[in-house]
């Protein structure tokens, strides 16, 4: 028996996913249609006095709510507007569900359009829920308060992940590093009153076998009451000590599901015959957090990132991801030369938006993606997800090519003499490689004149896809622009075989003074800064940092450089063995691969910069290499991971070790804008086995910060590479310590993430070191790095 009337709160929406269910165009247009249907029964009902009027709607994503302005008559506008003033549809100011891919300059940008376009009519958006996701960054809870929301409903799924603080059902309070808080609930399943029965099921579901049991009463009010009894009580046992509770439903038990009236019918009957001990209110959002801010004003107060289980969703589509992210930089970067907005074109600005947030949405893919990989269905969600990402990097692409025109780009890459300019976007003063290509066969050498200053820079030809790429090094000042003239001169190149250094046959094996590098090279390369040493058969044995005189690399599974590949063979189906994972990503029987160092290449030794290639042999791959370019005269290294996956219907990951040892350094982060310490700086009880980044991985030292790019992988895992029970964040400063490694890809997942990983491609890395031991400044340097100098061929 229940000790005290219980309040249970219904909330109505229908849980937005830009895929899953159909395609991506007729699920956005049906949740066009599901507001305007919602809107007629609602007007329907006050004109007609029927229970109608009651009915309640939640809009649980903006994005649906903005498709149907676009869509709506001026009379559709009115009426909206109208029975959102009525609480009778409730909004949310979640534009939609994401993964933390999403950019958080463009949301903040989204959610305030929304706050403005609903404060013009008179109606305060205080309010967001999400659904079905299992995380949200520190920088997208920023965007919330910064848009003066106030409350947040959390309805987190816990397939192969888990809500926060070890309970659901709880409401706490997040703060950010302002002192702002926002009053979250942390609630159950979105289709937590489908499983209940509020709407009548022939066929009991899941869920409610799960919650309930095989067994109900025949009538559905009486099962309803039963469901509801049996719940409660459990809350009630594990410490539940309010008297109202909130449930969420669909119109039916699925994704993308309709508005259904009914849900308020069933709750006038359940009233009527239960409602003296548990009343079944209907209620949007923002009337939700009206009724609950006074009885849970006390709720504890929490710091950190609500970390993503599905951010390795990303590691579906590593190659999508990839070219998202470049479309991304390449956003900032027009931003950035274009600070005044005065040759961005505002079309192509809204295009790359709004494909940005489509493609950082969370479904990825059709529900039967790893059941039956061949269908029609299955392929065209999979391409147009991936379009997004290509439409994206497209308008900003034709942006970027006007304001680089603007500013001088010739559109020209074959004078073999000229000027370029180099345009520094950055805010700060940077020493960098600048770099420019000649589209021509043949270049015997160059010479480049710094026209402000009259210096000849000392520059480095190597090759190029188009014909001969050069650089060199210069520093800028803040947003400052450089000319520079560059043409070409012959170099004729003596050996000098008077010196003991060079045999006729032209090899450089000997040791010497007279040149004290190419003899060490098929060894190790080295600067002023690092050292690295291998040897084929053994890999990589050393990478020593000459700066704070330390051995970073770790032996064993996390060495540096070092490919990994992991599967578990799938012994019973695909579906069954992904599902049974639970929250590890790989099975008991899961097998790893080290990837074997069998050949190396010397690719370039110049002024500049000295480029080797170390070639693996492993599993699941047909070719695998590592490209590391080590800068003469900068504390930086370029390293790139060439891959050529092969197809496999295992569950697979395939990793790139950033373990750096002995530097006794703090690892931090940065997600959506903001930074954090991963497995500190956290909600108790989220996850910490993987996190998905904006632009890389720092360790800061008392003296020396050393910045990891991750330009193209944003997922990282940290930890052993092993099964194992899954610890959640206790927020203890051990957990820092872990391995970390560059998660490239996997296929972990059973329905809507991609299964095949074949593709061929290269994931490009920097690694910096620097002195500054402030982790916002690292990561805004990281940022800065990312875009480089920015060059271009320009009229004499």
């Amino acid at each position: 028996m229940l000790d005290r009337k219980w309040t249970m709160y219904i909330l109505h929406h229908s849980h937005t996913d830009i895929g899953y269910t159909d395609l991506q165009e007729r699920i956005i247009y049906t949740h066009v249609d599901y507001i305007k249907s919602a809107v007629n029964t609602i007007k329907e009902g006050y004109k007609n006095g029927t229970i109608d009027k009651d009915f309640k709607w939640n809009c649980e994503t903006y994005y649906c709510v903005e498709r149907f302005l676009e869509e709506a008559t001026e009379q559709e506008k009115n009426d909206f507007y109208d029975v959102v003033k009525s609480n009778n549809i409730g909004l949310s100011a979640t534009y939609l569900n994401f993964n933390d891919l999403v950019d958080k300059e463009v949301l903040n940008k989204r959610t305030k359009e929304m706050v403005d376009i609903f404060g013009e009519q008179g109606i305060d958006v205080k309010v967001a829920m999400n659904a079905d996701v299992n995380g949200i960054s520190l920088g997208t809870f920023d965007v919330l308060l910064d848009n003066n929301i106030e409350f947040l409903f959390t309805n987190i799924h816990t397939h192969h992940g888990m809500y926060p603080l070890y309970q659901n059902q709880k409401p706490y309070y997040w703060e950010n590093k302002d002192g702002k808080r926002l009053l979250v609930f942390s609630g159950e399943h979105y289709n937590l009153g489908n499983a209940l029965g509020i709407i009548y099921n022939k066929n009991i579901n899941f869920m409610t076998e799960n919650y309930f049991g095989k067994t109900q009463p025949q009538n559905h009010i009486d099962a309803l009451k039963h469901n509801i009894d049996n719940y409660l009580e459990q809350c009630a046992e594990n410490g539940y000590d309010y008297n109202f509770i909130p449930a969420c439903v669909s119109g039916v038990f699925s994704d993308n599901a309709p508005p259904n009236t009914d849900i308020i019918r069933t709750i006038k009957e359940f009233n009527d015959v239960y409602g003296d001990e548990i009343e079944l209110q209907m209620v949007t959002v923002q009337e939700f957090y009206d009724k609950i801010k006074d009885q849970v004003k006390d709720a504890p107060v929490y710091t950190g990132d609500l970390t993503d289980w599905w951010a390795n969703g990303v590691g579906s589509t590593p190659y999508a991801v990839k070219h998202y992210k470049e479309a991304q930089r390449m956003y900032h970067l027009c931003k950035r030369l274009d600070r005044d907005g005065n040759i961005s074109n505002e079309k192509l600005v809204r295009e790359a938006e709004d494909n940005m947030l489509l493609f950082a949405e969370h479904t990825w893919g059709h529900s039967s993606t790893i059941t039956n990989p061949y269908d029609t269905m299955v392929q065209n969600l999979d391409i147009r997800n991936i379009s997004y990402a290509s439409k994206a990097h497209e308008a900003s692409a034709k942006d970027l090519n006007r304001i680089t025109h603007k500013k001088g780009d010739k559109l020209r890459y074959y004078d073999l003499s000229g000027k370029i300019k180099a345009i520094n976007p950055s805010n700060k003063r940077l020493k960098s490689v600048v770099e420019f290509y000649i589209e021509v066969w043949k270049y015997q050498g160059v010479k480049v004149i710094c026209e402000s200053t009259g210096e000849e820079m000392k520059a480095q030809m190597s090759s190029h896809p188009r014909g001969v790429l050069i650089s060199f090094v210069d520093t800028f000042e803040a947003n400052e622009e450089k000319v520079y003239s560059y043409e070409e001169v012959f170099k004729k190149e003596i050996v000098n075989t008077r010196v003991a250094y060079v045999g006729a046959e032209r090899v450089k094996d000997i040791v010497n003074d007279y040149d004290t590098t190419n003899y060490k090279i098929p060894y190790g390369i080295e600067n002023d800064y690092f050292k690295i040493s291998y040897e084929i058969g053994k890999g990589v044995t050393s990478f020593y940092n000459k700066v704070d005189k330390v051995e970073m690399l770790k032996e064993g599974d996390s060495a540096f450089f070092t490919p990994i590949y992991e599967k578990t063979p799938v012994k019973t189906d695909v579906y069954e063995e992904r599902r049974l994972l639970g929250r590890n990503i790989r099975g008991l029987h899961a097998e790893k691969y080290i990837g074997k160092l069998v050949d190396i290449k010397i690719i370039d030794n110049g002024e500049i910069f000295t480029t080797v290639e170390l070639i693996y042999e492993l599993e699941g791959t047909y070719f695998s290499s590592v490209i590391i370019k080590l800068y003469n005269t900068l504390p930086k290294l370029e390293f790139k991971y060439k891959i050529a996956k092969t197809l496999s219907t295992d569950i697979e990951s395939v990793y790139l070790p950033l373990t750096l040892d002995n530097l006794n350094a703090t690892k931090y982060i940065d997600k959506s804008d903001a930074v954090m310490r991963p497995g500190i700086d956290q909600v108790p009880g989220t996850c910490m086995e993987y996190y998905l980044v904006d632009n890389g991985l720092i360790y800061e030292s008392d003296k020396n910060t050393i910045l990891i790019q991750t330009k193209d992988t944003p997922l990282i895992y940290m930890g052993e590479l092993k099964h194992h029970p899954i610890v959640l964040c206790d927020n203890k400063e051990e957990n820092n310590k872990r391995d970390v490694y560059s998660w490239i890809m996997n296929n972990t997942w059973e329905t809507n993430f991609k299964m095949d990983l074949s593709g061929i491609t290269e994931y490009c890395y920097t690694l910096d070191l620097v002195e500054t031991t402030n982790a916002r400044e690292s990561f805004n340097r990281m940022k800065d790095e990312s875009f480089g100098v920015i060059t271009f061929m320009i009229n004499d």
